[in-house]
């Protein structure tokens, strides 16, 4: 069944990557308080001090070693999830060539958060990634987690970090979402 998912997952995305999902483009018009891309890359800097909040060491390739103690390429994505979290980064990583048994049908991601200084981690999803919702909770967007499937556990903004929504949404309502990396 992992390998239908495993699948599954990898059409879709290679769909995605082609244009063919539903996630909206930079070009088409978006609903108040949807997520879009916030301006500038993350520096040098942060990936350096997320690392070390992560407690993760990178090599000269810029890889880390996942949980099944592969090397692999970590991505960091600057994402927009509404005025309450503000700027957040994303924080991806996959499996190596153990990938279904490390990290389940994708991708393991967390979202980072500077405050006070410091950066801190406010929500980690695996397997799948996030899938980030037009719907928002205290000016943060609804996270999903997982994808492609027929319904995923959300998280709601709590004003501080993300928590569970006691709720799912379906396959079928993620016509304005985005997936985080995008």
């Amino acid at each position: 069944m992992r390998l239908v998912h495993a699948i599954s997952a990898t059409l879709f995305f290679a769909l995605a990557a082609c244009g063919e999902a539903t996630a909206p483009t930079e070009a088409d018009a978006q609903p108040a308080g949807a997520a879009t891309a916030q301006g500038g890359d993350v520096t040098s800097a942060e990936r350096s001090a997320i690392l070390t909040a992560l407690q993760l060491r990178s090599n000269g390739q810029g890889q880390v070693q996942n949980d099944c103690g592969e090397m692999v390429t970590p991505q960091f994505t600057v994402a927009d999830l509404g005025s309450g979290p503000g700027r957040v980064i994303a924080f991806s990583i996959g499996g190596g060539p153990n990938m279904l048994t490390c990290y389940g049908d994708g991708a393991l991601t967390t979202f980072m958060r500077q405050n006070n200084g410091a950066w801190g981690e406010i929500w980690r999803g695996s397997p799948g990634g996030a899938i980030v919702l037009s719907t928002q909770h205290n000016n943060g967007n609804d996270i999903a987690t997982g994808g492609p499937g027929f319904s995923f556990p959300v998280s709601e903004w709590n004003g501080t970090t993300y928590v569970s929504a006691n709720r799912t949404v379906a396959d079928s309502a993620l016509g304005d979402a985005r997936f985080i990396p995008n």
